[in-house]
């Protein structure tokens, strides 16, 4: 191995995951085929052990977490399957022949689809285009909700979060001859995006009750740790999450020395050093501690969410009542910016094209979802800073005014690229720098049009490099020599 050229080591590497892909598959269509013929019960074991314990034989067992998800995924199989469990799971060949045949019928037919919801995402995890922990994620949402959901929301809103989830191959290069992956959204950006639809497709009773239980369930508890340590345990609800981990976030990154030399602080002790910093300023100074634009909530929700009059179901942009579920729930069009946007396709009245997540509340810059009473409550004692989204309204722009951009606009940013936009890059957007893309030395403007977020890393080797990238309206930018 030592001897081959660098370039063969990440396509070896290429070649594990498409081989992980397929053994996942692989591993959900033989628990299926086990459990339909009801092999687990015949030992007594449950399905989870049944798995841990076939696969253990001739390797280390896996972990319970992963014998749980591929158990999921394979009775989620069995479900979609109909009457008979023996049948195959939905494949990526079915649902091709399906539109296929679609394609070829559309003119006596034209109401004919290939699989949608849960048969959709097992389709799309055989055709490789769905991890398993994505898969799992989707399986679990739609099991959360259909006793309460509407189906057909259910069902629209499920292909929405799969379309985002799944990864894409996109022709790239000269003459599109070259073809690209592009990865759907990551497991905590997945996360946030099901909660807000969960919440949009449940009762609004059921929400404010597990609102109300979430935050009775703080607490901070003390115990002995080792060594002389002391433990501290917090267990916070999303809203304490999100204004503690804002907090954290900036003065938890990692800072050179005097002369360059790196930070040698795990993430845990830094962590410990910006809590004890923060109490120590608030301490000293009451009132007047310092304050960082890194150190903001940065919540995204709609004016007309933030406004709505949630407990009469009506809408703060339109005043009209809401579409209801089968229990009386509002339920609203979904979406996150411009990329989760739905409008109202459904004929029902009242639907209003409420853009960046609609009257399910709000997401954090770190993915906690926060209902539209706890955003209110923020907004209370804060100030708001205005974000317009799904519209053509940019941040102002301040040419070649000044060198360095206003915490405005790297509020801004922080919104819109989410973190480094280095291809492949996960690096928080409160541990990146604003990147001028044209250079400012030649004559570049400090404008957000012309600007994208670098994580120190990364910001170093663009300017090493002399690279450069390319912003579009729906997308991160591309890295590109």
């Amino acid at each position: 191995m030592w001897q081959a050229p660098d370039s063969d080591v990440g396509e070896a590497l290429a070649l594990v995951g498409r081989l992980r892909q397929l053994t996942q598959a692989a591993e959900v269509a033989l628990t299926r085929e086990g459990i339909s013929r009801g092999l687990p019960g015949e030992s007594s074991w449950s399905p989870v052990d049944w798995v841990g314990v076939c696969e253990g034989r001739r390797a280390p067992r896996p972990e319970v977490r992963h014998a749980a998800s591929v158990v999921r995924v394979a009775k989620a199989g069995l479900r979609a399957s109909g009457s008979s469990l023996s049948d195959p799971a939905p494949t990526a060949a079915a649902a091709k022949d399906t539109s296929t045949s679609d394609a070829s019928d559309a003119a006596d037919a034209g109401d004919e689809r290939g699989p949608a919801g849960v048969p959709a995402v097992l389709a799309a995890f055989a055709a490789g285009d769905l991890p398993l922990g994505k898969t799992d994620q989707l399986v679990r949402f739609e099991e959360s909700v259909r006793r309460v959901a509407d189906p057909q929301l259910l069902e629209e809103d499920t292909g929405i979060l799969l379309g985002h989830a799944r990864d894409e191959v996109v022709a790239t290069g000269p003459d599109a001859r070259s073809r690209t992956r592009v990865s759907g959204l990551d497991e905590k950006k997945l996360a946030a995006a099901i909660t807000m639809t969960g919440r949009m497709l449940r009762p609004d009773k059921d929400l404010r009750e597990e609102d109300d239980a979430l935050k009775a369930s703080r607490s901070l508890t003390k115990s002995a740790g080792a060594c002389g340590m002391t433990r501290y345990r917090v267990d916070m609800d999303p809203e304490g999450a999100a204004i503690i981990d804002a907090a954290l976030a900036a003065l938890s990154a990692p800072v050179k020395g005097p002369d360059g030399e790196l930070d040698e602080r795990t993430p845990a002790r830094r962590r410990a050093d910006a809590l004890l910093a923060i109490i120590g300023r608030g301490v000293s100074s009451p009132g007047e501690a310092p304050k960082s634009d890194k150190a903001r909530v940065i919540v995204t929700i709609s004016l007309q969410a933030l406004t709505a009059d949630l407990t009469h179901g009506r809408c703060g942009a339109c005043g009209q009542d809401l579409p209801v579920g089968p229990l009386g729930q509002p339920i609203s069009p979904f979406g996150q910016a411009a990329a989760f946007d739905r409008s109202d396709r459904s004929g029902r009245p009242g639907g209003c094209g409420t853009p960046a997540t609609g009257h399910a509340g709000g997401v954090t810059a770190t993915g906690q979802v926060l209902s539209p009473a706890s955003v209110r409550k923020l907004a209370c004692r804060a100030g708001i800073v205005p974000a317009l989204l799904g519209t053509d309204t940019e941040p102002p722009e301040l040419g070649r005014a000044a060198r360095y951009f206003t915490p405005g606009q790297k509020r801004a940013l922080y919104l819109r690229d989410g973190g480094c936009t280095y291809p492949g890059c996960t690096m928080p957007a409160h541990w990146s720098d604003a990147h001028h893309v044209d250079y400012w030395s030649p004559g570049g403007s400090t404008d957000i049009g012309r600007a994208a977020l670098l994580c120190e890393r990364h910001h170093t080797k663009v300017h090493a490099l002399d690279l450069t990238c390319t912003i579009t309206p729906a997308a991160s930018p591309g890295t590109s020599s």
